[in-house]
């Protein structure tokens, strides 16, 4: 299990990459929890940065499974834009075997 933190006022520009290379990395997320006190977006990006696919997550919110559409590259998260404090995502990545 994974726990990114992300800090507000956040906005697309400045969102946090939680995985790369998903022409390798094939599994998507699972078990995607936001844990903290505001509202989050995971998303996916296409190769030129652009965003698409975004579920919301407001706090306590569960996702079991986000799986990006084939064209993207990578998966982010972002907290809010109006939010004042801190989202958490919580979440278990099946390509990484430890």
């Amino acid at each position: 299990m994974f726990t990114v933190v992300l800090e507000s006022p956040n906005t697309p520009d400045n969102a946090l990459v939680i995985k790369r290379d998903l022409d390798l990395n094939l599994g998507g997320l699972n078990s995607l929890t936001n844990t903290g006190e505001c509202t989050l977006f995971i998303g996916s990006l296409d190769s030129s940065g652009k965003g698409f696919d975004d579920r919301e997550l407001a706090p306590g919110d569960v996702i079991d499974h986000y799986q990006p559409s084939a064209d993207a590259v990578s998966i982010y998260a972002v907290c809010h834009l109006e939010c004042t404090g801190t989202a958490a995502l919580q979440y278990d990545d099946p390509d990484l075997i430890a």
